[in-house]
């Protein structure tokens, strides 16, 4: 049995007016439909200028800002200028590559454009209510959201690694627990310096006890980064380190 879905692929219009008319008549449009800007993948915003006559206006050599605002105001997002694309018909578009947007979290979020009329710069309207502010989505629809990584530390009062090389003993010692929030792909990433010894990862259905072993890694005096994928079911997850010598230096997890 198979299905078949449709996909659609198109890109997001908007009227706006600039009130430039010599006329009585006054058009606006009824709402300002929210626009959606889609974070991994290239984006593009078309506007589409009119009068309040709802005639399109010339904007033939003009500079047009396009502005990405936080939710409160307080903050501009982005700041761009229209690309002008059919400028007799007064259609100009917003490119925003992956890249411009990759560090701004999603979010909901507003949009504002202003045009140099003569010697003034007129705000573009939206809405009915002669509002200058359009509603906008940043979402991760294309890309997951950013999960950060987690400091994993060695806690205080442990034994850490002995560092003369005339005293042969082994130090064992071990990490923080991790949380996997149920999670069943867990990466860890440890940095060594000069480590030799082995590393055991161990994971448990509970917070301080019954560590079980998932895998073990044998080193000999290494100075590098070295990575680790866990998979499966382990609710916490704790690094025990068996050393000679040399220092762990940083650990993440995600």
């Amino acid at each position: 049995m198979s299905y078949a879905t449709q996909v659609f692929i198109y890109t997001q219009s908007q009227f706006v007016i600039i009130n430039t008319s010599v006329s009585g008549r006054i058009y606006m449009p009824q709402y300002s439909k929210p626009l959606t800007i889609h974070k991994g993948v290239d984006n593009q915003l078309r506007f589409q200028f009119l009068n309040s006559e709802q005639k399109p206006v010339n904007i033939t050599g003009k500079t047009i800002t396009c502005r990405v605002l936080n939710y409160d105001g307080t903050e501009v997002l982005i700041r761009k200028a229209l690309t002008l694309q059919l400028p007799v018909t007064g259609i100009a578009v917003l490119q925003l590559n992956a890249a411009e947007i990759e560090d701004i979290p999603a979010q909901k979020a507003f949009y504002s454009l202003e045009i140099p009329v003569g010697e003034f710069d007129f705000p573009v309207f939206v809405d009915q209510n002669s509002g200058a502010r359009g509603d906008m989505n940043i979402v991760n629809s294309i890309l997951p959201s950013f999960v950060p990584s987690e400091v994993v530390t060695i806690p205080t009062g442990q034994v850490f690694p002995n560092t003369n090389p005339n005293v042969s003993s082994n130090f064992t010692y071990y990490t923080s627990v991790i949380n996997t929030q149920d999670n069943p792909i867990l990466t860890i990433q440890a940095q060594y310096n000069e480590y030799e010894g082995n590393i055991v990862i161990q994971g448990s259905t509970l917070v301080d006890s019954d560590w079980y072993t998932i895998t073990t890694e044998e080193y000999s005096n290494i100075s590098e980064t070295k990575g680790y994928t866990i998979n499966g079911f382990h609710p916490f997850v704790r690094l025990q380190f068996n050393s000679d010598q040399g220092e762990v230096d940083n650990i993440l997890a995600r």
